[in-house]
């Protein structure tokens, strides 16, 4: 029996060299659909776990509380309600930061009490000292390290900040960040970090007290709840204990922007963990289960032979399965690399963009055995599968040639006009594909899978191409949008209007609101506009464009999802500015504002005004300029005190534009995945075909068909199934991209839409052409080879 065994491994050995170029196609299938499992699990595993230790070692706030001002002593009534672990009062506040050559920044500056070690939301040191609570020369302060390594800014420098109108220098002492800051966003309309222009500053809660005139004062708490407590209950009841001292806002952990967009990354990536590694596994064993069945059936000769020898039925299908098995290990090796190598890739990216101190590499042992199982799971079913067949070969049966199979008609022989007007190559062809349905089929959706990654390739490139075309130029036409420290009239515009350079001026008012509808609220921006608004477009859920309507507010998308809010319903917005009073109006839903980036809800700039009981208040103005003058306009607003910000889109543009080199990485690898899954597929429908038809081939070049015509032959066998396969994958790529776009790439920062650009379904034609071509070539480079005279006395 073990020299039986021998003689099976032996014999498997030389099939496997005998077919080395559909094995290391089939394994290049399976390496692929496992790399990706390993590197984007590892990945997924790595990026929770540091976030979770992170998180928990800097004790992140569960939940968040913006007020005007409260006494600080508020955080013990806080915590005596029953649920509630330790809440920290602290100020956070945006503030102007000079810097050299006029230009200005915004500085956040997040004020913590002392002792640190038992507060919410504790720093975490990266360079430097910790500041001092009671300094000899002035302020210190920590920048987060973004920041600073984009202003290159080394301990005992100095920044200047305007706080209360008055010039504040900060000794920084060295980098920090927080459990809030791993994605320092500057606010909800900020698709990316913007170091150079927006930094957080920590530093002591009373020296920011003193340079913000804030004495025993605090304007945020951040809560530690107990496990398992119901949250909405204990928000509501703090809510109503910070009601007096103006209640702005209150959101779960879930809901602060950083945070939100690490859960963001961690669910595609789960997604992709999924999907991907399932499309060609799935295929790698379709692929299998065709090539062994027609391995059995060209060696029906031998299995009688072996059985007849005393093989038993299981000893050869544990042979062919064993087959399967070999390209699972194999695959299993190489995937199992490649999958390292990726994810240290995809470690040192998130590394980048993360402000995450603990190590984001690893290797997630755990992943690289369920990859394992799973490869030799797929190997063995389909080699158990595809051998069943070995069961019904009876010896002596199959020491005669196999009754050849009733050829029939194909349907396409019932269209008697078509069919006469095709060449007997053509019919050839079609007849091999219309009867070879198993093999047929599995090409077909194998060229559909492939056809359809390249076209979710190249959409993700459209997508933000369209997003940032809709948002920088169809949405803001404006140049600068510059904010004020408070509301001022509408009059002081002129001042900027009077600027050499400045073509128009328009004013905005921006207002922070809680939306309430049918029990539920919702925080929002909501922006009063003028209504002959013309440097910013408002876009309806269709892309129409919607004007500023003269009463009713247009929600946004997010909040009218949340809300549950339809066009004609009346919701009552409740004002929550940081000076004066909390107003409520109710106001019509007339529309609703779809922006593709941030979210606000508009209204007309005199309803603004009346819900807050004012009359000509504004908070910022959308600048015009002339392209010539962009430097002098901005560094004569820079100047001026009163204003906070000067945002550019411009800058905007560039800064994303800069970033977008992870794109660039996904759309190749993909293309390369889409290319490799492909050509396996191609190659081995056509070199099953050549195996299978050797006889008939060798029989035409006998015949006098020339090298071409024999080629050509198999080339319209896979011309017929893939040029099907590029009409279906392309629908079928933008299915997928649709089912992604709603599982993991919209969040409430942005919606990134569903645009395929035609030239995107004219290269993903172009690619599964390509790779149909070379797969071709490669397998039928045999032609050359075939000897004709064994070739003829072969016999089945």
């Amino acid at each position: 029996m073990t020299a039986l065994r021998t003689v099976l491994i032996k014999r498997l050995g030389r099939t496997v060299l005998q077919t080395k170029g559909q094995f290391a196609a089939i394994v290049a299938v399976v390496a692929l659909g496992l790399s990706v499992y390993i590197s984007m699990t590892t990945a997924y595993f790595n990026l929770s776990r540091s976030k979770e230790l992170f998180y928990r070692e800097n004790n992140f706030a569960d939940y968040y509380f913006h007020v005007v001002r409260a006494p600080q002593q508020v955080t013990r009534r806080i915590e005596a309600i029953p649920g509630v672990i330790k809440a920290t009062g602290r100020i956070q506040q945006d503030v102007p930061l000079l810097k050299e050559g006029d230009e200005r920044a915004t500085a956040r500056l997040v004020a913590y009490p002392p002792p640190l070690a038992s507060e919410v939301n504790r720093i975490h040191l990266l360079s430097g000292r910790m500041f001092d609570e009671n300094p000899q020369n002035g302020i210190e302060a920590l920048a987060d390290p973004q920041y600073a390594a984009a202003n290159r800014l080394a301990p005992n420098d100095t920044v200047t900040i305007v706080a209360e109108g008055r010039r504040v220098p900060l000794t920084i002492v060295g980098t920090a960040t927080g459990p809030e800051f791993v994605y320092p966003l500057k606010d909800a309309a900020s698709l990316m970090p913007e170091p150079k222009t927006f930094g957080i500053f920590m530093l002591p809660l009373d020296q920011a007290q003193q340079i913000l005139n804030q004495p025993g004062q605090v304007n945020q708490i951040v809560v530690d709840l107990a496990p398992g407590v119901d949250e909405d209950d204990i928000a509501a009841r703090i809510e109503a204990l910070l009601e007096p001292y103006g209640n702005l806002a209150s959101y779960p952990r879930r809901e602060q922007l950083s945070d939100a967009v690490l859960q963001g990354e961690l669910d595609g990536l789960k997604t992709t963990a999924r999907t991907l590694p399932a499309i060609f596994l799935g295929i790698a064993a379709a692929i299998q289960f065709v090539m062994l069945g027609r391995m059995i059936k060209a060696q029906r000769l031998s299995i009688g032979v072996m059985k007849a020898l005393g093989y038993a039925s299981r000893e050869i299908m544990l042979y062919y399965t064993g087959y399967a098995l070999a390209v699972a290990v194999t695959g299993a090796v190489l995937g199992t690399a490649l999958g390292l190598a990726f994810a240290s890739v995809f470690s040192d990216l998130y590394a980048q963009f993360f402000n995450l101190p603990r190590a984001i590499g690893g290797v997630n042992g755990q992943a690289i055995l369920y990859g394992f199982i799973l490869s030799l799971s797929v190997g063995a079913v389909a080699g158990l599968s595809a051998s069943r067949g070995v069961v019904k070969i009876d010896p002596a049966e199959a020491m005669r040639p196999e009754p050849p199979r009733g050829g029939g008609r194909v349907f396409l022989e019932r269209w008697t006009g078509v069919w006469r007007r095709l060449d007997p190559a053509w019919k050839m062809s079609l007849r091999t594909v219309l009867r070879n349905r198993v093999r047929s089929a599995v090409t077909l959706m194998g060229v559909i899978f492939a056809v359809g990654l390249l076209v979710i390739a190249f959409f993700t490139r459209d997508a933000v191409d369209f997003m940032l075309n809709e948002h920088y130029f169809r949405e803001q036409r404006y140049d600068y949008l510059v904010r004020f420290t408070s509301p001022v009239k509408q009059s002081e515009l002129r001042n900027i209007s009077r600027l050499d350079g400045v073509v128009k001026v328009e004013p905005v008012f921006e207002v922070p609101v809680r939306i309430h509808f049918a029990g539920r609220s919702e925080e929002d921006l909501l922006l009063g506009l003028p209504r002959d608004l013309t440097l910013k477009e408002l876009v309806g859920e269709n892309g129409e464009r919607l004007e500023v309507p003269e009463e009713g507010v247009l929600l946004s998308r997010r909040a009218a999802e949340k809300l549950g809010v339809e066009p004609g319903d009346r919701v009552v917005v409740e004002t929550l500015l940081a000076r004066g009073p909390s107003r409520r109006t109710a106001v019509k839903v007339v529309g609703r504002n779809t922006q593709l980036i941030g979210s606000a809800s508009c209204v007309s700039l005199a309803q603004a005004n009346r819900m807050l009981r004012e009359q000509g208040l504004v908070s910022g103005a959308l600048l015009k300029v002339d392209s010539g003058m962009s430097g002098t306009v901005e560094r004569e607003l820079n100047r001026m005190t009163g204003v906070s910000s000067v945002l550019s889109r411009q800058k905007e543009l560039a800064g994303f534009n800069q970033n977008l080199d992870s794109l660039i990485y996904s759309v190749g690898i993909m293309v390369a995945f889409a290319a490799v899954l492909g050509f396996a597929i191609v190659y081995n429908s056509a070199a099953i075909s050549f195996a299978e038809r050797r006889r008939e081939l060798a029989a035409l070049r006998v015949l006098g068909f020339s090298m071409g015509e024999v080629s050509s032959l198999l080339l319209k066998e896979n011309v017929l199934q893939t040029a099907a396969g590029i009409l279906l994958g392309l629908p079928f790529g933008r299915l997928m991209a649709e089912a992604y776009m709603k599982a993991a790439a919209t969040t409430d920062l942005y919606t990134l839409p569903v645009v395929v650009y035609p030239v995107t379904y004219v290269l993903s034609a172009l690619g599964g052409v390509t790779f149909v071509m070379v797969a071709h070539r490669f397998a039928v480079r045999g032609i050359r080879r075939l000897d004709l005279v064994e070739a003829l006395k072969t016999k089945d």
